[in-house]
């Protein structure tokens, strides 16, 4: 095991187990005897939340990093070459591409038991942004050891200082391209067809001001390829603006639709209050009235009773005398 050995599975691991996982590997290395090892491994830092999901993608979805690697440097191509077209086209795919990466790193996260914050999501996109503008950063990301999310425009390059752990790291050069070969029937070039020829190869004679014209040319071509992209995304832009203005337009119109309803309903519940405390009044009067009754139906009862009881009196007296 070595220094970058160790970094590979320390950053792969959960940020919760990354402290004891660290003394774990230190201590191994102290086993083995390879105190410097123990050393270098001790001082490894924990990896932002962000890098860290960035790790776990190359881990268990390599595909999903292969894909913005792969993107990005389809991108650098297209404006290097000065593929206005090319480039414009991939300018407006880039944010899709960039969502569904971020997607897919807050999905792992997520199922690793360890969900991403608004802030660490959005490190992870600045960084996938980077990897697509930049070589160097598409390799840092590659690694699998990031400590700390990365960030650049694609103007100049970006600052790796520190971003990879296990070693110091340098991104390999790309590689040149290979030379077409010869069509079948062509004769090579005199100074290959004969050994031992030493003949000057024939060059074409820069006139005084080519160097500079051509380093303008291309400084043109990039800043009209970049000026392309900034149009491109400000088109995006727009037209999503536009369709959230729409929609605004549209919540707000609900927004007023149920206010005007809660205020038509407030309204009947008030009318209804009203009604009620009339009829809760009408109640207490006829409660009174009929208490009122009934005490006039109980005097009514006595003094008929008595009346009869007087009745039946005389007529037995007079029953008596006849």
């Amino acid at each position: 095991m070595d220094l970058r050995d160790a970094a590979q599975e320390l950053y792969a691991v959960l940020p919760r187990d990354f402290t004891a996982r660290r003394t774990e590997l230190v201590r191994e290395a102290q086993d083995a005897g390879d105190k410097e090892l123990a050393k270098d491994i001790g001082k490894l830092g924990k990896p932002a939340a962000g890098a860290w999901a960035i790790n776990a993608l190359a881990v268990h979805k390599p595909e999903v990093i292969d894909g913005v690697v792969r993107f990005g440097a389809s991108l650098r191509t297209a404006q290097e070459d000065g593929d206005a077209d090319a480039f414009r086209q991939l300018g407006l795919q880039r944010q899709g591409e960039l969502t569904g990466a971020v997607r897919d790193a807050k999905d792992l996260a997520a199922e690793l038991g360890f969900p991403l914050s608004a802030a660490a999501a959005a490190d992870v996109e600045r960084t996938f942004r980077a990897a697509m503008a930049d070589a160097g950063a598409a390799a840092a990301v590659a690694t699998g050891r990031l400590v700390r999310g990365l960030s650049g425009s694609g103007f100049e390059e970006v600052d790796l200082d520190g971003a990879v752990a296990g070693g110091e790291f340098k991104p390999e050069p790309t590689s040149p391209p290979k030379p077409q070969s010869q069509p079948e029937g062509q004769s090579q070039p005199e100074s290959q067809s004969k050994p031992g020829t030493q003949r000057e190869p024939k060059t074409k004679e820069k006139k005084p001001g080519d160097e500079a014209t051509s380093l303008a040319e291309r400084r043109a071509a990039k800043k009209k390829a970049a000026l392309e992209e900034a149009q491109a995304e400000f088109d995006a832009a727009e037209s999503e603006a536009k369709e959230a203005d729409e929609a605004a337009t549209q919540a707000w119109n609900a927004v007023k639709e149920i206010e005007r309803r809660r205020k038509a309903l407030q309204a009947d519940i008030e009318e209804c209050k009203k009604r009620l405390a009339s009829l809760e009044a009408e109640l207490i009067g006829i409660t009174r009235d009929a208490e009122a009754a009934e005490s006039d139906k109980k005097r009514a009862v006595r003094a008929a009773t008595q009346q009869r009881r007087a009745a039946d009196q005389a007529r037995r007296r007079v029953e008596r005398l006849g």
